[in-house]
């Protein structure tokens, strides 16, 4: 096809895309109609409808779905507005077997077709058909479609760099992806999120967005393979072809942190899906421990280890122990023992009838055997209450229940999480948690009921009125509080409260992506397993372990995970220049992985006397790449650090014309922008820079050193200066 034949079916292809667009537009101003009708007759005879209240149902469901049809119309007007600027990157000319001619499939972002059921004239690159374009060269294809594998030849493979509606360049590839569009597209700038790959994906990148095979996909890739890129092309991959069974609410992420969570946040909407759910692991363990205190988090760890003047070691003994498969098996061991020294059954009487200590022992230990330990009892009293109910032919007041089931909780020992971990502290010979006991005035009024059954066998019926109601007010609730969770507690205790007490998660998640798998513990994974049964995506680079050595997590996910656990290597970096790469590489002792031929400015190492000196190096360089560069980082240390580096930088550029926008990258921080961000190094994982300048200060011990290094190196596309006190 010449460049003339391309040029029309573009246009053919724009102003379809503006029929679209013009059609939506009006399917939207007369759904606004619609739902001004209906208010109107709302407004208007409301004071008619029935009694029962089916037509303001039928009004209200009206409106709601018109509502929901209207939100449909402007996000599928918003995709054709996206195509506008470049339709699609690519084709392919397959020869289908059985067949003489060639189709040409053009591959973009979206379907584009002239009517619904006809054939796309774009096909979506999540589309079977698309797999050609990534997977094969000329020659001999198939790709799967639900009726089967598709079978034929490829005659020609041609990529496009179309912008503003006006094609740019087109080249017909005999490779994968020609090697010199690649290098293009990764010379560009970096921007304040993370950016599609649709155009360059790379056929071992294909393999892993489009698996459907494996429940638990782990992809161990080098810095810069595109793991994450990789894992949210998957995501949309997975949404477009089980649109009818996954939401994009139903995904969640474990985010390393705020800032890379809004990193990522923008780029399914690009691909043409909603944003998802990110939440970092702290976080998640944070709102479910705050009420019983203030867990730790890991940069607050981080910041005692690398403050100059705490010498905190990195992780004590205890610490490292309380993570490991030898202490989830002392808790699970623990949690055994508490099933019978927890609990003292005995004899339950209500209203005159007796519940034998026999009965309850069978319902505890042989019927709800499977449900966790310290919710069994008010299990055991759904049946006793289902059984009253029966007896007496009513259902009985919330306040009749909550008296049954207090009465029968009131047989455990113990109850209290943080006491109950403290316990087996105590028991195993380590040091306790301070804490002190909380009594919650607001929850419950005082009263003098007492559900718990007397040995003696008497009667516990509760208090009535005279009309029957039961009097019975719950007692205060009384429970322990830490004043601050250590660290290395929060997981083990997470780990007890979810053996122990049933926790349904609060919003359903069908599918689960962990970023940087390496920064996970053993424990944490178990409990990742315990909590989400469902489909994963893990990912991660050992040589980007926070810590004083590499952790391959890959060395015990199989005996979590079993069979259904499949690991994927990705050895390529995408990300960085040769010279950015090899001096990385250098730093962290690796030889394994290629990268694409790539070339810019040597690495330059910078010597300083003190601070001023240092400041007005940076500065000097701020202003030389500022022009050129949308994103510039200066990586330190600690959180401290960088507060005093950015203050500095602020007090000497910030009043000056034409300056860039200055970040301090904290631990609360929720937005990644453009400009120049000051950050200690271990906020920036998964984020990349077109420049970066590194303050180098050596800390103890030392491998931790370089591993912090080689972290803070590999944010760099194209420019990396190393900064060192004389």
């Amino acid at each position: 096809m010449s460049i003339r034949e391309e040029e029309r079916f573009l246009e053919e292809v724009l102003a379809l895309i503006d029929e679209k667009m013009r059609e939506l537009s009006e399917k939207v101003d007369i759904t606004d109609k619609d739902m001004a009708d209906f208010h109107e007759y709302f407004w208007n005879s409301y004071t008619e409808f029935d009694e029962y209240g089916y037509e303001l149902f039928d009004n209200t469901n009206a409106i709601r779905q018109k509502i929901m049809q209207k939100a449909d119309f402007i996000r599928e007007r918003y995709t054709y507005s996206r195509m506008k600027d470049s339709p699609y990157f690519g084709r392919v000319d397959f020869v289908f077997d059985g067949e003489k001619s060639e189709t040409p499939c053009y591959i973009g972002t979206s379907n584009l077709s002239k009517s619904a059921g006809a054939i796309p004239l774009i096909y979506d690159w999540r589309a079977p058909i698309s797999s050609l374009f990534y997977d094969y060269d000329a020659g001999p294809a198939s790709y799967k479609a639900p009726l089967g594998t598709i079978t034929g030849v490829i005659t020609h493979k041609y990529q496009y760099k179309i912008s503003g509606g006006r094609i740019v360049y087109m080249l017909e590839s005999d490779m994968n992806i020609d090697d010199e569009i690649l290098r293009a597209e990764l010379g560009t700038h970096a921007s304040a999120s993370l950016k599609a790959i649709v155009t360059t994906i790379q056929k071992e990148q294909n393999a892993i967005i489009r698996d459907t095979d494996h429940r638990i996909l782990a992809v161990q890739g080098c810095a810069g393979s595109g793991k994450t890129s990789v894992a949210l092309h998957r995501i949309a991959y997975l949404l477009y072809h089980n649109r009818n069974t996954l939401q994009a609410s139903q995904v969640l992420i474990i985010s390393p942190n705020g800032v890379f969570a809004d990193y990522i946040s923008r780029i399914l909407p690009e691909l043409g899906e909603e944003n998802i759910c990110e939440m970092s692991l702290d976080v998640w363990a944070y709102r479910r421990l705050r009420k019983i205190g203030e867990a730790q988090d890991r940069y607050d760890r981080l910041e005692e280890i690398l403050a100059p003047d705490k010498h905190i070691p990195i992780a004590t003994d205890e610490a490292e122990y309380k993570q490991s498969r030898e202490y989830v098996e002392e808790l699970d061991g623990y949690v055994l023992e508490l099933e019978s020294a927890a609990v003292d059954i005995r004899d339950y009487r209500y209203r005159g009838r007796k519940y034998s200590a026999s009965y309850i022992t069978s319902l505890f230990y042989e019927k709800l055997w499977d449900v966790q330990l310290m919710e069994r009892m008010s299990r055991v009293a759904e049946f006793i209450i289902d059984e009253e109910e029966t007896l007496r032919g009513r259902d009985m007041s919330a306040e009749e229940k909550l008296y049954i089931t207090d009465g029968l909780n009131s047989m455990y020992s113990d109850r209290d999480l943080l006491s109950l971990y403290n316990t087996f502290l105590e028991e195993t010979g380590r040091q306790t948690i301070n804490v002190t006991l909380v009594t919650n005035d607001d929850r419950t009024p005082e009263t003098d009921a007492d559900p718990d059954p007397d040995n003696d066998n008497k009667d516990t019926d509760p208090d009535y009125d005279e009309n029957g109601n039961i009097r019975y007010v719950r007692p205060k609730d009384e429970y322990l509080k830490a004043d601050v969770i250590p660290y290395e507690d929060v997981y083990p205790i997470l780990y007890l409260k979810y053996s122990l007490f049933s926790q349904e998660p609060a919003r359903p998640v069908k599918h689960l992506i962990i970023d940087e798998m390496q920064d996970y513990t053993y424990l944490q994974y178990r409990l990742i397993e315990k909590i989400f049964p469902c489909p994963m995506t893990i990912l991660g680079d050992k040589a980007q372990t926070i810590d004083e050595k590499h952790r391959d997590v890959l060395e015990f996910l199989p005996s979590i995970f079993g069979r259904e656990l499949h690991t994927v290597e990705l050895n390529r970096s995408y990300r960085s220049t040769v010279e950015i790469t090899d001096y990385a590489a250098r730093i962290a002792g690796l030889d394994t992985y290629s990268n694409i031929d790539r070339h810019g400015e040597p690495v330059s190492e910078h010597v300083y006397g003190d601070d001023e000196e240092l400041v007005s190096r940076l500065c000097e360089m701020i202003d030389r790449y500022a022009p050129e560069q949308d994103t510039i980082a200066v990586l330190v240390r600690d959180a401290s650090r960088a507060l005093d580096i950015h203050r500095r930088i602020v007090a000497e550029l910030g009043e000056k014309e034409g300056a860039p926008e200055i970040s301090l990258l904290r631990a609360d921080t929720s937005a990644f922008k453009t400009g120049v961000s000051i950050a200690p190094f271990y906020l920036t994982k998964g984020l990349e820079f077109d420049t970066v300048f590194i303050v180098d200060e050596p800390f103890e011990p030392e491998d931790f050193h370089k591993q912090a290094l080689y972290i803070e190196a590999t944010r760099a596309l194209h420019v990396l200066q190393i900064f060192m006190r004389r």
